[in-house]
C-alpha cells in the first residue's frame, strides 16, 4: 500500500481564473522521505493541502481527481480524522497557531489521541528536543517568537502526535543556515525511528541532494519531472526552466564532463582531485567606491521591555549606490537593527544620524519617505483591499496626482511580477505574492534607503536571482539597499557589503569574498556557497576564491 496516492487532481481556487492544479499527480511510499520542488505558484502548497484533506474539504474551489493517504481516498474521512494520521506544517507557522503558550499548542494537538498525562508530557519533551528548543519555552507565547522559533514550534506540535504522514511545507524558509541543517536532520530522525513518510516542500537543494530518497518537480501545476536525487538534480537545464537551481556541485560535475549522476560536494571533490592542473586568476568584480554617506549607526543599544539585549553596540555606515546584505544567526538583531533605522525602535542608547540630522528630528512621513522598511512578515504591513489600493495607498498619503500614482504602481506592479493582479485581495495571494506586494508597495515610494527583511523566503530560486538582480539594480541607480537575509550564496554574488551580527554588534564588514574567507563567517554562522566549498576542500589558492559556478569554472584549470 501507498502511503499517498495523487491521481489527475485539478482544482480551481474561487475567484481565480486559472486551475493551481492541472492534473498532478504522484506516488510517495511509505516511510520515504520524498522532496517536492518547483517554482513560486507551481502548485506546491495546493497539492499539500489536497494530501491533507484541506482541499476540497474546507476551501471552496473546484476539484477533480482522487487523493489517497494510506489506503483511504481523502473525501471519505473529515480533514479532524485524517488529521490523526497526517500532519501538516504550514508555510506561514503563524495561521497555526491558537493557544495562548507553546506547552497549550502541543497539548491541543496531543488531546484528541487519548493518550495519558504523561504520556503527553514526555512527546512534548521529545518533539521540542528534536527540533532544538528548550523547555523554557513553554510558558512562552507562540506569536511572540522569533520566526524561525515560530516554525520550530509548529514543526514541534506537529511531530509529537507521531503522524504515520507528515506534509511540511518550507519549514525552515526563516531559519538561519545552522537552524536550517538542524531542522531537516531532526525529521530526517523522526524519519528513521518511527519509519514516518515525509513530504517536505522544499526551495533549497542542497538539503534535497542530501536528505531525500526521490524528489518531484512541480511546473503549472502538474509533475514535470521525477525520479532519485542523481536523476532529476543533474538535469539543471530543466530544473532552472522550473524554478529550481541544481547544487552548485552538480552543476559543475556536469558542465567538466564527469559522471553524469554526481550531485553531492564530496564525491564531486573526489573525482576532481586527480584532474586539476592548477588554478588561473580572473576577474571577480567588486571595488566599487562607496557613494555619500547616508546613515550612520553609532554604538546602538536596544533592550526590549521583557530584559532582552537585543542590540549591544551595533555601529553601521550606510551609503549611496551600494546593496549591504545584513547576515548572521536568528537572534543576532539584524531585525532589530532595521527597526531601529527606520524609527520603529527608539534605540535604548546610542545615536543614529540621517542625511546628518539625528533620527528623532524627523517626524513620522518625512521619516518614511527617506527610509522604508518591508517587514520579514508581509501580513504584518498589508491592510488593504486590493493589490493596486495597497501600493497605492502610501502615495495617497503623500497627496501626489493621480495620474502620478497609477505611473508609480503599474511600475512597481511589473517590476515585481504582480500585473493581472490588481483586484485580487492581499488575503487570497501566496506567501509569495504577498511579499513581492509589500516590496513593490515600499518601492513606490522612491526612499533613499531601502531596507528589505528576508525578501528570498517562499520564493524559488528563479525569483530569487530575479530579486537579486532588482535589489543590485536600485543599488546601481544611486539607492541605498540593505537587505537582511540567510540566503549567503546567492547575495554573495551580488552585495557590495556583509554586514555580519552577532549577539547584538557587527562582528565583520567587508566585501563578500572578505567576509566568506574570514574567522567572522563561522561566528556568524555563514554557510560558504557550495562552490566556494568545493574548491576550498581542492586545496587551492584562497586569494582567487570562486562565489559561483560561473567563477569555478574560469578559475579551475582540468
Amino acid at each position: 500500500m501507498k502511503a499517498v496516492r495523487v491521481v489527475d487532481v485539478w482544482w480551481k481556487y474561487v475567484g481565480r481564473s486559472d486551475y493551481a492544479l492541472k492534473g498532478a499527480g504522484l506516488e510517495v511510499e511509505r516511510g520515504e522521505f520524498f522532496a517536492l520542488m518547483g517554482h513560486s505558484g507551481a502548485g506546491k502548497t495546493t497539492l499539500a493541502l489536497a494530501i491533507s484533506g484541506i482541499i476540497p474539504q474546507r476551501i471552496p474551489g473546484e476539484f477533480k481527481g482522487k487523493v489517497e493517504v494510506l489506503g483511504e481516498n481523502t473525501l471519505s474521512r473529515d480533514v479532524t480524522e485524517l488529521a490523526r494520521k497526517v500532519a501538516i506544517v504550514f508555510e506561514d507557522p503563524e495561521i497555526q497557531f491558537v493557544m495562548s503558550t507553546v506547552e497549550d499548542e502541543i497539548v491541543l494537538a496531543l488531546e484528541p489521541l487519548g493518550l495519558h498525562r504523561d504520556e503527553i508530557r514526555e512527546r512534548i519533551k521529545w518533539s521540542l528536543e528534536l527540533v532544538g528548543l528548550s523547555e523554557d519555552f513553554l510558558s512562552r507565547s507562540p506569536l511572540q517568537l522569533s520566526g524561525g522559533e515560530k516554525q520550530r514550534v509548529a514543526i514541534a506540535t506537529a511531530i509529537a502526535r507521531e503522524p504515520e504522514v507528515l506534509v511540511l511545507d518550507e519549514p525552515t524558509s526563516d531559519l538561519d543556515p545552522v537552524g536550517k541543517d538542524e531542522v531537516v536532520l531532526a525529521i530526517r530522525r523522526l524519519r528513521d525511528e518511527l519509519d514516518t513518510t515525509v513530504i517536505l516542500i522544499e526551495h533549497e537543494p542542497e538539503h534535497v541532494a542530501e536528505f531525500a530518497d526521490r524528489v518531484a518537480v512541480l511546473g503549472s501545476g502538474r509533475v514535470v519531472m521525477e525520479g532519485d536525487p542523481g536523476s532529476v538534480l543533474t538535469r539543471f537545464d530543466k530544473l532552472k526552466e522550473n524554478g529550481v537551481y541544481p547544487p552548485d556541485a552538480a552543476e559543475i560535475a556536469t558542465k567538466l564532463g564527469l559522471n553524469s549522476n554526481m550531485y553531492r560536494l564530496e564525491e564531486v571533490a573526489q573525482a576532481l582531485r586527480g584532474l586539476i592542473k592548477g588554478v588561473r586568476k580572473t576577474e571577480k568584480g567588486g571595488g566599487k567606491q562607496p557613494g555619500e554617506v547616508l546613515l550612520k549607526c553609532l554604538n546602538v543599544h536596544y533592550v526590549y521591555p521583557n530584559g532582552v539585549k537585543a542590540l549591544q553596540g551595533a555601529s553601521l555606515e550606510v551609503h549611496s549606490g551600494e546593496l549591504i546584505a545584513l547576515v548572521g544567526p536568528n537572534g543576532s538583531g539584524k531585525t532589530t537593527l532595521a527597526k531601529t533605522i527606520c524609527g520603529l525602535l527608539q534605540p535604548t542608547d546610542g545615536r543614529i544620524e540621517l542625511l546628518g540630522k539625528r533620527l528623532e528630528e524627523y517626524d513620522r512621513l518625512q521619516l518614511s519617505s527617506l527610509v522604508s522598511y518591508v517587514y520579514q512578515n508581509p501580513d504584518h504591513q498589508i491592510f488593504n483591499k486590493t493589490v493596486y489600493e495597497e501600493v497605492a495607498f502610501g502615495l495617497r498619503l503623500r497627496r501626489l496626482p493621480e495620474g502620478e500614482i497609477r505611473k508609480r504602481v503599474e511600475e512597481a506592479l511589473k517590476l515585481f511580477g504582480l500585473t493581472g493582479l490588481e483586484g485580487e485581495h492581499p488575503f487570497f495571494l501566496s506567501k509569495g505574492e504577498k511579499r513581492r506586494l509589500a516590496l513593490a508597495s515600499v518601492y513606490a515610494l522612491n526612499p533613499k534607503i531601502l531596507i528589505v527583511d528576508e525578501p528570498t523566503t517562499g520564493q524559488d530560486m528563479k525569483f530569487g536571482e530575479t530579486l537579486a538582480l532588482m535589489l543590485r539594480k536600485l543599488a546601481d541607480e544611486g539607492k541605498a539597499v540593505v537587505v537582511i537575509t540567510h540566503s549567503v550564496p546567492l547575495f554573495a554574488r551580488y552585495a557590495d557589503r556583509f554586514v555580519v551580527m552577532r549577539k547584538g554588534t557587527v562582528i565583520a564588514d567587508g566585501p563578500p569574498r572578505e567576509v566568506m574567507l574570514s574567522k567572522s563567517a563561522e561566528e556568524g554562522k555563514l554557510v560558504m556557497p557550495q562552490s566556494l566549498r568545493l574548491y576550498l576542500k581542492l586545496g587551492l589558492d584562497p586569494s582567487l576564491a570562486p562565489l559561483s559556478v560561473e567563477e569555478f569554472l574560469k578559475t579551475v584549470v582540468v
